[in-house]
């Protein structure tokens, strides 16, 4: 080793370069800045924010309370094209193509190892066929959340249409309740013989100037709940309203009928035959029983890394449980597998026998899963055609008693009257509300049989 050949000079260097060293340890302890150093500044980085909006006040309202600052503009859009936008933007299914990407390329990187990459890791062949499940597992995951964009641009659209013919009815039931109102009103204030009012009095206007009021927070839940269900759309389909707008197509919800028969037994079938959380499930069982055979393969290592060690089993969305006075909905149940395996090659492969048998309960809990949902979603999809039918025969025999509301616009009992407009009302209501149930009953047994039941909604 050669020695400096000037050490006085090194020397003098050194301790001139670790001056400024020492004088930032004396402020240290100290606690002041050295006299030869300046201060740093005290300011602190500006933050630029928006100031925060003044608390909103209550919307003025015209006479009526009809007022709608909503306008609907840009293209319209049919079920079918909001459905292929969803599915072209919406980031979710972005996410699921770019971690398929990501495997794809893993996969491809350990089929090309060959031979001596064999010698050097004997269970990679397993590991190559552990890829092959991730693969199978990303496609089915790819397709679950298809069919659930399909369900709810479906479900957003007819909402958003029902909520428009809602507020529609309402706003013609507030204009034919505050013609009565007022022809009540003239009625009390021309008329001053209460025989010759025929039992209409100030009690009963003040029922009448109720239900008008009533008919118009009605008029304004539809109203605001169009814009609610719009807003879900736009999200579902990865557009604003400033850069994207758009109107619906269907201005009336389409009334269709179930020309197959069903039953539950084959929507089961269905659903048990197509649905890829069994496929998804099913890849899982074979990944995590594959992982014994791994650990076998390595007899003398103490800490051998499992197939979880590249994926995070956890990141799979398992809907939770719920139970309530009224339902019922168990969650599924979370597979388990360390990112290494730690002891000797017998307690390796029993620890991951364990975990294998954990797998199996995950599968058979999706697969009763799977059955539960199909058989409640075929029952609800019954209640909803149940409930259309008798709510068809109420909005005819309501027209009937509308012509007679007609008919007799000049009698003085306009209390009488006024009830049976809100009747005639709430009769088209509960049949619009029929009609959008089993169209989302149509959608959901859609999902559940993962397209095995396609109904053929207009425009799609």
């Amino acid at each position: 080793m050669l020695l400096p050949t000037h050490w006085p000079v090194s020397a003098f260097k050194l301790w001139i370069g670790l001056f400024p060293v020492a004088g930032l340890v004396m402020a240290t302890v100290v606690g002041k800045p050295p006299a030869t150093l300046r201060p740093g500044p005290t300011y602190q980085p500006v933050r630029y924010q928006m100031p925060p909006a003044p608390a909103p006040q209550p919307r003025e309202v015209d006479k009526n309370g009809l007022t709608d600052p909503y306008l609907d503009s840009g293209p319209e859009l049919s079920l079918g094209e909001c459905i292929v936008i969803a599915l072209e933007r919406q980031p979710s299914l972005k996410a699921v193509q770019a971690s398929t990407s990501a495997l794809e390329i893993g996969y491809r990187s350990l089929s090309k190892m060959g031979t001596a990459a064999t010698l050097l890791s004997p269970d990679l062949e397993i590991r190559k066929q552990q890829a092959k499940r991730g693969l199978m597992a990303t496609s089915a995951e790819y397709q679950k959340l298809h069919n659930e964009i399909v369900q709810d641009v479906t479900r957003l659209y007819y909402t958003a249409v029902y909520a428009k013919q809602q507020q529609q009815l309402a706003e013609y039931t507030v204009f034919n309740l505050d013609v009565l109102v007022n022809s009540g009103r003239e009625l009390l204030e021309a008329e001053k013989d209460p025989k010759l009012l025929e039992g209409f009095n100030k009690i009963k206007l003040q029922i009448m100037e109720d239900g008008l009021l009533q008919a118009k927070k009605l008029y304004v839940v539809a109203k605001l709940g169009r814009q609610k269900a719009l807003a879900g759309l736009r999200e579902v389909m990865g557009v604003d309203a400033q850069t994207f707008p758009f109107q619906l197509k269907d201005k009336e919800l389409p009334l269709m009928t179930q020309n197959v028969s069903l039953s539950v037994d084959r929507v089961v079938e269905l659903a048990l035959e197509r649905r890829p959380e069994l496929v998804l499930a099913a890849a899982g069982v074979d990944a995590f029983r594959l992982e014994v055979y791994a650990q076998g393969k390595i007899p003398f290592r103490r800490v051998v890394p499992t197939f979880a060690s590249g994926v995070d089993i956890h990141a799979k969305e398992i809907p939770p449980s719920l139970r309530t006075t009224f339902d019922y909905r168990p969650g599924g149940i979370l597979p388990e597998m360390p990112t290494q395996l730690v002891g000797t090659k017998y307690d390796r492969v029993c620890r991951a026998m364990a975990f294998a048998q954990r797998a199996d309960a995950v599968y058979e809990k999706a697969r009763n899963l799977i059955i539960a949902e199909a058989e409640t979603t075929f029952f609800d999809f019954e209640q909803a055609s149940e409930r259309l039918r008798y709510a068809k025969q109420q909005d005819e025999t309501s027209e009937r008693l509308a012509n007679l509301v007609d008919a007799n616009r000049d009698s003085r009992a306009k209390d009488q009257l006024l009830f049976a407009q809100v009747t005639v009302a709430k009769a088209k209501a509960d049949y619009l509300q029929a009609v959008h149930e089993y169209l989302l009953a149509l959608a959901a047994l859609e999902r559940v049989t993962a397209g095995g039941i396609r109904p053929e909604f207009p425009g799609r």
